[in-house]
């Protein structure tokens, strides 16, 4: 039986600047238990088609034009207000983008989960509490948790309480919107794997939008490739993965990093997503295809099926695509630079580096006793699941929190508690690119006010043309459309938001950048500029960087060095081929056989680790992997262990570590 369909759907907003064609007339259905990936950069409008079947789209400016919208054979587009509230949360559910904007912050996480099952079933509001302590467990947050509030958790366990709350009443249709994109990748893999299970349980169909393949690879029985409001590619896991036809499609593979061999650069797709206000006569990707013909420009392609339900909307993809165009990469004009000698002098040291909270409960141990050297021109990639300490490392870097203890060493100068006009100068060397793009974004100034902002402080432009041009320029370089200049962030979408965010931290073009998951938010096209971007920086000005993530075919493209954190505590550290070739401790090992790889025929084994994460709230002597790890003794129970030197270069914090892997 089919749990939806989407017959014709036509979506557009009206505004100053004209009409937004944001979806253009699809076509898509889903059966029960089937799991559908729409796939497609930002602006392609995925999260427009998810709103339009909910009936959430805002009108004015927004209106459903034409089209059908069936669940399960009710038509969606003539159901009453009342009728629609019964069905969302009950029959339809949504996980949304942005945990911060979809949880109430005056409402414990357990009061918002067992609002909806109160709304929607027959039960008391006990028994209301009591589901909502089992879908935290569902999502790997304690039971116990459910009477804390929303800033009382990291951002991916706040995801992980908007998709309980999604999952709460069991409905019939899931529409994911980025579910898994503020997830470190354990979590993630929980959550993956919990979905699935759900699916085939329930028979629970479900709609996927997201900008990560290697999702798509684990979870999809369909895959719509969308682009500028249209359906370019549509067909089974296998077809779109194994017998890609669209070159938009091939494009977004390319772009990916690989876990699996090493590049010196990502091949991006050129140029940006066209303006839905002003359309491209023709196919509305040939301004950026690499196979692009006079025709492209002419004749708009349909949507015509090559066989077994594969479709595809191109003139020339059945096998005429012809030479691509290797015309070169445009590159920023510091690049260069990149043959210049390196000095590999040490630019930054942590010594002994810890920052300690008060809480009600007592000190909570965000960053605890760690020690690590940076090389100038060299990047170290710090990985960890959420709550490990990681984004708390990077601002006791730069003075954004104080360190309780230890020292932060720059360029040979003690930095770590620099005060008034010293930590000013200091920081124009030093500069960070924000996880939660729009809590660090002013609401009340432009994207041109924002990037402006640092260059305005510290005098950088000699006046206002040269400060508009060069406003421009940061903007063109992190592929933000120039039509964007006076828009707020309330008016963008969280990929806009982060690039703004990477622009402003480029501007001042300072020694030491840290990236705390500046690509996380991006569509996969934008990141291999975005990372392009940065290593062309680095290459040509000796930059420094510490990148925060928790996508590790990210880091080990970026990064020279990564560290492994788990609970404040570094565990493992080495170099980047070393870390992916020879992991070492248990938690390591485990992280990476979770990651998701863009790829239906590469067969993985997942080492699933049990047990919670151990509280960094006066946490319990020994090793604070222990409860989770197959390996542990009473001495990893009762002693913590040191980091120590496994292999030429390559430090553990493990008891057993050469009786796990035999050295």
């Amino acid at each position: 039986m089919k749990v939806l369909e989407i017959k014709d759907l036509v979506i557009e907003y009206q505004t100053m600047d004209g009409t937004v064609h944001a979806v253009n007339n699809i076509n898509l259905d889903l059966e029960e238990g089937e799991t559908l990936g729409l796939v497609g950069e930002t602006g392609a409008g995925k999260t427009t088609t998810a709103l339009g079947v909910l009936r959430l789209i805002p009108d004015p400016p927004g209106v459903i034009k034409s089209g059908q919208i069936l669940l399960k054979g009710k038509d969606i587009m003539s159901m009453s207000g009342e009728e629609l509230r019964a069905m969302r949360g009950d029959e339809i559910s949504m996980i949304f983008q942005d945990p911060m904007t979809a949880l109430n912050p005056v409402l414990t996480v357990g009061e918002q989960i067992a609002e909806i099952y109160f709304l929607h079933n027959e039960c008391s509001r006990a028994e209301s509490m009591e589901k909502a302590r089992e879908m935290l467990e569902m999502v790997g947050i304690p039971g116990e948790r459910a009477d804390e509030y929303p800033h009382q958790f990291s951002g991916g366990m706040k995801q992980r309480v908007v998709i309980a709350i999604a999952l709460a009443c069991q409905p019939a249709l899931i529409i994911a919107d980025e579910p898994t994109t503020a997830l470190d990748v354990t979590i993630q893999a929980q959550v993956l794997d919990m979905m699935k299970n759900l699916k085939d349980q329930l028979e629970t169909a479900m709609l996927l939008i997201t900008h990560d393949l290697g999702v798509v690879a684990e979870v999809c029985d369909k895959v719509a490739i969308m682009y500028a409001g249209e359906i370019v590619e549509y067909g089974t896991l296998e077809h779109i993965f194994n017998h890609t036809m669209h070159p938009y499609t091939m494009g977004l593979f390319n772009s990916l990093p690989s876990l699996d061999k090493d590049a010196d650069r990502l091949r991006p797709i050129h140029g940006l997503m066209p303006d839905p206000t002003d359309l491209p006569s023709g196919c509305p990707f040939h301004p950026r295809c690499p196979y692009a013909r006079p025709e492209c420009a002419e004749s708009h392609p349909e949507l015509r099926d090559y066989g077994n339900g594969h479709l595809a909307r191109c003139l020339f993809c059945d096998g005429q695509l012809g030479a691509e165009n290797t015309a070169e990469e445009e590159k920023p004009a510091m690049a260069a630079a990149t043959e210049k000698e390196q000095t590999l002098d040490v630019l930054l040291e942590a010594v002994h580096l810890k920052k300690y909270f008060q809480t009600r409960g007592g000190l909570l141990h965000a960053v605890d006793d760690i020690s690590f050297t940076i090389e100038r021109g060299k990047t170290l990639g710090v990985v960890g699941e959420s709550g490990c300490g990681k984004s708390t490392l990077g601002r006791a870097l730069i003075g954004l929190n104080e360190a309780t203890d230890g020292q932060v060493l720059f360029e040979g100068q003690d930095v770590t508690h620099l005060k008034g006009r010293e930590r000013r100068k200091f920081l124009t060397n030093m500069q960070m690119i924000f996880q939660d793009p729009f809590s660090s974004l002013d609401p009340r100034k432009t994207v041109f006010e924002q990037i402006a902002a640092p260059l305005r402080i510290n005098k950088v432009c000699r006046n206002k043309r040269e400060l508009e041009q060069r406003v421009a320029d940061l903007m063109e370089t992190v592929g933000l459309a120039r039509r964007l200049t006076y828009s707020y962030p309330h008016e963008l979408d969280g990929g806009r938001r982060q690039r703004i965010g990477v622009a402003r931290a480029l501007a001042l073009e300072p020694k030491f950048i840290v990236c705390d998951e500046p690509v996380s938010a991006l569509d996969v096209s934008i990141q291999a500029q975005v990372l392009n971007l940065l290593q062309d920086l680095q290459a040509a000005k000796n930059l420094t960087y510490i990148f925060i993530t928790h996508d590790l075919s990210v880091v080990r493209h970026i990064s020279d060095d990564i560290m492994v954190m788990y609970v404040g505590c570094m565990v493992e550290k080495c170099a980047s081929h070393e870390l992916f070739d020879y992991p070492l401790h248990p938690y390591t090992k485990g992280m990476l056989s979770a990651v998701p790889i863009p790829s239906i025929n590469m067969e993985k084994k997942r080492i699933i680790m049990q047990g919670e994460l151990t509280s960094p709230v006066n946490p319990k002597p020994g090793c604070r992997f222990a409860n989770r790890c197959p390996y542990a003794t009473d001495e990893c129970r009762s002693v913590q262990p040191a980091v120590e030197e496994v292999r030429p270069n390559h430090f553990v914090a493990c008891h057993h570590v050469r009786e796990i892997n035999g050295l």
